[in-house]
């Protein structure tokens, strides 16, 4: 069994407003969620209007899996909203 958890911090844009920062981050997490069947929250920087900081857990049979799975996340993010990663942390 592999484990990969990361952290990914990012910069959001056009959020003018907490309550438009909570509704990206909120579609992400679910997203993320739904398709790739990973854990994934909201960890830091709650309280920061254009910043995010999110944790993510993959758990499967091969290590090179996961790295692929988390590649594909965070492609994903990237192409869909309107945000830029600028920080990626593995955490072993």
């Amino acid at each position: 069994m592999n484990v990969l958890v990361v952290e990914l911090s990012m910069r959001l844009f056009d959020s003018n407003s907490l309550k438009d920062k909570r509704s990206v981050v909120k579609s992400i997490l679910a997203k993320m969620h739904q398709r790739y069947n990973v854990s994934i929250a909201e960890v830091s920087a709650q309280d920061m209007l254009n910043q995010a900081v999110i944790g993510l857990a993959v758990v499967n049979s091969s290590r090179v899996l996961c790295q692929q799975i988390v590649d594909k996340i965070i492609e994903e993010i990237e192409s869909n909203y309107p945000v830029e990663i600028y920080q990626i942390n593995e955490i072993e």
